[in-house]
């Protein structure tokens, strides 16, 4: 009899997505990759070592500027930043073959992150 596979033990599917991000706590930061995120949590590769602890309180702020979304261009119009900011703790960070991969749990800051974050994963192509 075969194995069962494991519960999916998240909420929400992750969709691939490729930008630019910030990752910070007080003094702290770096840059990193957004690889796959869905509503309430992101994988990251990382070009250098994060100076940050699993379990840590951390700021990730997604630059927006490269994204050619008809509905996320709408909602820039009205505001300044072109960024959504999430707030939330550092799961893992762990080697792989391709570097390191950090995880991520987060919440939007405001509505308009949500708005943003939203259609960010609805886009067609990841």
């Amino acid at each position: 009899m075969p194995a069962m596979a494991p519960p999916e033990r998240r909420e929400h599917t992750r969709h691939p997505v490729r930008a630019i991000a910030r990752v910070a706590q007080a003094n702290r930061c770096c840059s990193v990759e957004v690889v796959d995120m869905s509503f309430n949590g992101a994988r990251l590769n990382l070009q250098e070592t994060l100076p940050l602890d699993e379990g840590e309180e951390i700021t990730l702020t997604i630059e927006l500027e490269d994204f050619d979304s008809p509905d996320v261009s709408d909602v820039l119009a009205y505001q300044s930043r072109k960024l959504v900011r999430l707030r939330g703790t550092l799961v893992h960070c762990q080697e792989t073959d391709s570097g390191l991969a950090a995880g991520v749990e987060y919440r939007p800051l405001s509505e308009v992150d949500q708005v943003l974050l939203t259609l960010l994963l609805a886009r067609p192509d990841g």
